[in-house]
């Protein structure tokens, strides 16, 4: 058991269930691997365990080809929560987010009883039980020992799906991992299906996917150990994490920030290679009296809501992100220091 207090942590969770017949199961806006394969971690063990049903559910969108094809795979039976119907006073458990969070849709007047997340505690937490556990890489973690703590047998379409999720999460172990994530990874593995992880991982892309891409390779800048994405208005909102992923695979760069928008909000994505990088913290310097953010030390995410705002707007907090980032790196503010990624007076006709 690699959670210290579990066994007292469940029976404070079957406490909290005692009187329960359904509970809506929410995870963060344009959800995760890690969101959504601990969303169907606690339907089972509801299902199984408690005799409780559920339903999943979250706001935002399911973007990412490789999220598409972990839900479509896997059948995970997810609803986008503007399509039901969910009377006041419904009974709620969060995933991978918490109560007092700004990045789910938690309907208003909602009963939260139970709460699972590895991200930094909320110091508002109106929530019966909750269980935030900051040392570990990801949620999927905490639902895993939570099945087994239960007794429940681990199948192999959600074996798949931790499995899925603890790779993402932590990019194959890589980022962010604690002892407990790998532990839980090397006994899940076992029971995955291999066929079906390659499947999720490499997923036919989309023609909007390229689209975006080259847009990004044209609008990305750099300085230094820095590089900047800016990718303007995006259909899919998890491009934009995708692309703070990628290009902190640019050599000699240790920062990555990319910056895109949709119709209601200016969204950013931090990413750094330096384990001690404390992104959490950076980037809520970024949207400082501007919006909100959250996140770790190697990954985080913000929003500013953008919805009475005008495209000149936009892009004016845009440029006062970036230059708020170069100056909290040490470096002057002036966006013109930034050198773009591709060059269009080279053509590639000529050797260097």
């Amino acid at each position: 058991m690699a959670i210290e207090g579990l066994k007292s942590k469940f029976e404070e969770m079957s406490q909290a269930l005692a009187e329960v017949r359904h509970l809506y199961v929410l995870c963060h806006d344009n959800p995760d691997p890690d969101s959504l394969a601990s969303m169907l971690a606690l339907r089972y063990l509801l299902s199984r365990h408690f005799k409780i049903k559920s339903t999943l559910v979250h706001g935002g969108e399911i973007g990412r080809a490789e999220n598409q094809a972990l839900v479509r795979l896997l059948k995970i039976p997810v609803k986008q929560i503007d399509e039901l119907r969910i009377g006041p006073g419904a009974r709620f458990a969060v995933v991978d987010t918490q109560p007092g969070a700004r990045n789910h849709s938690l309907p208003p007047g909602a009963k939260v009883v139970l709460t699972f997340d590895h991200h930094p505690l909320n110091k508002r937490l109106p929530s019966e039980f909750t269980h935030v556990c900051q040392d570990l890489g990801a949620t999927s973690t905490m639902l895993f020992e939570y099945l087994e703590h239960s007794g429940l047998e681990i199948n192999s379409r959600l074996a798949t799906a931790l499995s899925y999720a603890l790779l993402s999460e932590t990019q194959d172990l890589g980022r962010e991992a604690r002892r407990a994530d790998v532990q839980a990874y090397q006994k899940l593995i076992a029971r995955a299906s291999l066929r079906t992880l390659a499947d999720i991982k490499y997923p036919l892309l989309a023609h909007d996917y390229f689209k975006t891409l080259s847009r990004a390779l044209n609008n990305t800048f750099f300085y230094k150990n820095i590089v900047v994405t800016r990718l303007g208005a995006v259909n899919s909102t998890d491009m934009i994490h995708q692309m703070a992923d990628l290009f902190l695979r640019f050599e000699r760069r240790s920062w990555s920030l990319a910056i895109g928008w949709n119709h209601n909000h200016i969204l950013l994505s931090l990413r750094s290679s330096n384990v001690r990088a404390r992104c959490g913290k950076m980037v809520l310097k970024l949207v400082k009296g501007k919006g909100t953010a959250g996140g770790h030390d190697m990954i985080a995410g913000g929003r500013v809501d953008s919805r009475d705002m005008k495209l000149c707007e936009i892009r004016k907090v845009e440029e006062l992100i970036i230059s708020r980032f170069l100056r909290a790196l040490g470096h002057s503010g002036n966006l013109d220091i930034l050198s773009p990624l591709v060059d269009h007076e080279d053509d590639g006709s000529h050797p260097d």
